[in-house]
């Protein structure tokens, strides 16, 4: 193993105060594309547009891929520039659905001309043969041959060489302890360590590791190793935000605590207005997690 070099994890330290973007009272657009996972799409998405209008600044649109290789499927090709931030939340490990090329493309040059990207959970796990993708989220869920995995060792992101470790994973979901590196906008003013709700610890998450700032880890029981839970990946001029919290599987009666969990929700807002460049106010809520306690929002 080798310490991770300066082309490979580029911290972003600029502040969201000096960037063009959306002052606090300005709408941020948003777009969620869904319509197949091997999780609860559709109740992801109710989700995801149920936490962001808990902040009345985003407005927020959805698109649905129509059933692979339709006509309506070939036709899809959303307009990406019209939103300041996508949020991803499909997964074709299914293999019921896929994306058509032209929208591919289309999603390449919104991120690369300065888009914003929101991978949500299990778009972790998509497209492992769209090699732009994999560029886009930096790692994902891969086999052991496909890319590097990193780990974190006294606070300093490490390279885990294709082929070495295994392959990405996880174990049972637990209440885990997040720790964050930095003091990156999307966590400033947050407590340095704090508990997610019955998350998912992705063991060797692999990719092209390239542009990519880990955000925070957690430590997995199985192999002892400290893990990236959080991270952003600069495509172009574009921003890209993924994690591992979100887990929203199917035929559950009600969202899961992880999607309840207050420091989640409090990320998802921050990180969606960091990847729209607007203003985020560098404060911890009250209801945020301690190190030794989860905090679960009431209802769905």
């Amino acid at each position: 193993m080798k310490k991770l070099g300066k082309h490979i994890v580029a911290f972003l330290l600029i502040s969201v105060c000096t960037l063009v973007g959306a002052t606090p009272d300005e709408k941020i657009s948003v777009l969620i594309v869904d319509g197949f996972s091997n999780h609860d799409w559709k109740a992801t998405t109710q989700a995801i547009s149920s936490i962001l209008r808990s902040d009345e600044n985003f407005e927020i649109d959805v698109s649905t891929v129509p059933t692979k290789n339709s006509e309506l499927w070939k036709a899809w090709n959303p307009d990406f520039n019209d939103y300041d931030l996508v949020i991803q939340n499909t997964n074709d490990i299914s293999r019921k659905g896929s994306w058509p090329e032209a929208a591919k493309k289309s999603l390449e040059r919104y991120v690369s001309g300065g888009g914003g990207l929101l991978i949500f959970h299990s778009a972790n796990n998509a497209f492992p043969n769209w090699d732009e993708y994999n560029q886009m989220i930096g790692l994902g869920w891969r086999k052991k041959g496909y890319g590097r995995a990193i780990v974190i060792r006294e606070d300093k992101p490490v390279i885990i060489p294709t082929g070495e470790g295994g392959n990405t994973g996880h174990g049972k979901r637990v209440n885990a302890v997040i720790t964050r590196l930095g003091d990156h906008p999307i966590h400033k003013g947050l407590p340095k360590k704090w508990m997610a709700a019955d998350t998912e610890i992705y063991r060797y998450a692999r990719g092209p590791a390239e542009n990519i700032s880990i955000l925070s880890y957690a430590n997995d029981a199985k192999t002892g190793l400290n893990f990236p839970t959080e991270w952003v990946v600069g495509y172009g001029e574009g921003r890209v935000y993924n994690s591992t919290f979100g887990h929203y599987w199917r035929d559950l009666s009600e969202a899961p605590p992880g999607i309840r969990c207050n420091g989640f929700r409090t990320v998802l807002c921050r990180a969606a207005r960091w990847l729209a460049r607007a203003e985020i106010t560098p404060t911890s809520p009250d209801n945020f997690p301690s190190a030794d306690r989860i905090s679960l929002h009431e209802g769905n």
